[in-house]
């Protein structure tokens, strides 16, 4: 049994700052609890009196029985010492409503409400949250005023957020949407009882088929990122991410240090998962609408759009392109049979404009005869019922009729305007039919939907480990005290392997460069080495296409002279690569998430155009295929684009495989970076990479 089994179903509850005050937290909260809670309530306030007839105890220590569940809405300074009481009555989990801890600077006060608890064995949910819900035992613990917003009916998703008003925002918008609540958990500063613990509890709940989760903090880390994995395997997922701008820039030594903000990790990370990253607070919303009311597949390639409206069927296909979701093509005999249907005046296409004069007979006839011979995946139905033409109860009873004679119909309404288009809207939702309200709301849903999981087996699993045969080229770097590795000794690691790089030769000197005369195949390429220079390029620390020994010389010569100030331990000399397509391919240890992978465009404009996506190392070679494609370059290189011909993305994923494998074999490597992997037709070779050491 959890813990929080007494929490969600408790024998009883005793609410401390219970209030008979019109308008206090501790009345609101008291009332919530009673009007919905079918067990004993104790009220205890030490001022004594009641509430509705029920006595208020002035005590903890008068209550006759052990406390199950205790709700603590008192001043934080009185919460430890409340705590220590409700130990004496075996309690087992409290929620504290409270504010004024570490929120308001007092870490002190919650270190000294936590260990407390602690020594009591009482767990907490909070503090400073709002408390929770549980539409079905039932519990509403909240304080939120029922007259002043909706609390969603009983249902079948779940919304756990890091934020209190937001989360009673959610919890109105999901009650106007009509969209069932199984539980609802604001888990406040999350000091005890944290995001991780409750989406455990959840993905063994039967009646939780969907989550909404909003996060600002995302602290807990590679925790947090593999349960929600594990529960989008076979519960729907929904994420809003607060605070996903960033004040300012960071210093970074290398390209992905610059690119991989916490946020954009955690993002991309379950993006290739198959969970779904909100973008707005109307996309969250609308996404859960559209989960509770269709199977999740993969609608985006596939839709059809009915309408009366042609701007607003002009706007929805700019947005549904704009979220790569296609519209289906219909072939001659479909063209011909909507010819036949729909009137000599109206051009025939996807969508099918029906006109503004169209009534509902017209909507029922081309949608009935469009159903009869093609089965989209999904159909849009677009319905400005403001026009004089439209008798909206008879074309609820229509769509009501449809849903009946063919549940397997996946379909979605959109319908915007004023207070009649949304009475409109919510009697089509009782009917339990999913209403987007404009064009990125529907293109937010299909998109949401479409998201399939992806798992399987780690790539690494099936990689060799060589630390033995790398080790020595880091120990050899750390016994130095340096915290990077010289470009030639990342590439001899990436050689290790398996992973191409040019024919190259390290000379320390004059002399050296005199040994590598007959070694390599002009043109070459001549690069600074010095553990004071990361990005060679800015400082003309490279220099190309040197076509002789003489050009050689005096290119080296140059070189240190302008380099001079630096220390410099020597040159690499290396072939030169024929010019192709070039990307980025990058491994680092986040922190709070752990070794993760970076793939995106190549080049000294890598952070310029920020084409790059990040995903863990312990990836499914589907995950990593996903996240490659989510970039911009993915389709130049799985199409082709004028002299670059196609390649099979599978090379590249092998790549960041590798890429992780050394991650996971060397702990030693924070960072390792390969720019640009120039793409040829028959392999692809590392051209510049660099490894910074912990």
């Amino acid at each position: 049994m959890s813990i929080l089994d007494h929490m969600f179903n408790p024998v009883n509850i005793a609410i401390i700052g219970a209030s008979s005050r019109e308008g206090s937290l501790g009345r609101g909260l008291a009332e919530n609890v009673l009007e919905s809670f079918r067990g004993r309530v104790y009220l205890v306030n030490k001022r004594g009196g009641e509430l509705h007839g029920l006595k208020m105890y002035r005590e903890i220590s008068e209550i006759p029985d052990q406390i199950d569940l205790a709700l603590i809405i008192v001043p934080a300074e009185s919460v430890p010492e409340t705590i220590e009481q409700l130990g004496e009555k075996k309690t087992k989990i409290a929620v504290v409503y409270s504010g004024g801890f570490r929120e308001a600077g007092r870490k002190d006060l919650e270190e000294r409400l936590i260990d407390t608890a602690k020594r009591y064995g009482i767990r907490i949910l909070g503090p400073n949250c709002v408390g929770f819900i549980d539409s079905w035992t039932p519990i509403n613990a909240t304080f939120i005023s029922r007259e002043r917003q909706g609390i969603p009916e009983k249902g079948f998703i779940s919304i756990i957020s890091q934020s209190g008003a937001l989360g009673s925002l959610f919890l109105d918008l999901l009650s106007y949407r009509r969209i069932g609540l199984r539980r609802f958990v604001s888990i406040g500063n999350a000091s005890d009882i944290d995001l991780s613990e409750i989406l455990e509890y959840l993905s063994h709940d039967p009646y939780t088929r969907v989550l909404g989760i909003y996060i600002e903090n995302i602290g807990e880390g590679r925790r947090l990122i593999d349960i929600i994995r594990m529960i989008s395997k076979y519960k729907s997922v929904v994420i809003l991410r607060g605070g996903r701008s960033v004040r300012g820039s960071r210093a970074a030594q290398s390209h992905v240090g610059a690119l991989a903000s916490p946020g954009k990790l955690f993002d991309d990370i379950l993006r290739f998962s198959g969970v779904y990253i909100a973008d707005s607070l109307r996309s969250f919303i609308a996404s859960l609408e559209a989960y509770e009311r269709l199977d999740r597949s993969d609608y985006k390639k596939d839709v059809v759009i009915v309408t009366n409206t042609g701007g607003l069927g002009v706007l929805t296909v700019d947005s549904l392109e704009d979220k790569m979701i296609s519209l289906k093509e219909f072939d001659e005999i479909e063209m011909k049979i909507l010819r036949e249907i729909i009137p000599s005046y109206m051009a025939v296409g996807n969508p099918i404009d029906l006109s503004g004069d169209a009534p509902t007979k017209r909507f029922k006839d081309v949608i009935e005869n469009l159903l009869n011979i093609t089965r989209p995946r999904l159909l849009v139905i677009i319905n400005q019922p403001q026009t004089y033409a439209m008798d909206t109860e008879n074309f609820i009873s229509f769509i009501n009729e449809l849903r009946n004679k063919d549940p397997n119909t996946n379909m979605i309404l959109l319908i915007s305007g004023g207070e009649f288009a949304i009475e409109f809207a919510r009697k089509i939702r009782r009917l339990g039919i999913a209403v987007a309200e404009d064009p990125e709301e529907l293109s937010s849903m299909i998109q949401a939907l479409s998201m399939t999981p992806i798992h399987g087996e780690p790539m690494i699993s099936r990689l060799e480990n060589r630390r033995e045969k790398g080790i020595k080229i880091i120990e050899k770097a750390l016994k130095e005290g340096r915290h990077i590795l010289y470009e030639h000794e990342t590439k001899e690691l990436l050689n290790i392997y398996d992973i191409d790089t040019p024919k190259r030769f390290f000379a320390k000197d004059l002399k050296d460069i005199e040994k590598s005369k007959d070694l390599l195949r002009y043109p070459v390429v001549i690069k600074i080495v010095s553990p004071e220079i990361i990005h060679k390029s800015d400082v003309g620390g490279i220099v190309l296409n040197i076509r002789n020994y003489e050009e050689l010389l005096e290119s080296y010569r140059r070189m240190l002279d302008k380099l001079g100030k630096y220390r410099i331990e020597g040159v690499l000399i290396e072939e030169m690569i024929e010019e192709s397509l070039d990307v980025f391919v990058a491994g680092m240890r986040d922190k709070i998430l752990g070794p993760v992978i970076s793939f995106g465009s190549g080049g000294i404009l890598v952070e310029f155009i920020k084409d790059v996506a990040f995903g863990l190392h312990d990836y499914s070679e589907k995950e990593f295929e996903y996240m490659i494609r989510s970039t911009k370059i993915s389709e130049i290189l799985s199409k082709g684009y004028r002299k670059y011909r196609p390649i099979d993305i599978s090379k590249i994923v092998s790549v960041l495989a590798k890429i992780s494998k050394i991650l996971e074999d060397y702990p030693e490597i924070k960072e390792i970076e390969i720019n640009p992997l120039r793409i040829l037709d028959e392999k692809m070779i590392a051209l510049d990479a660099r490894a910074i050491l912990n």
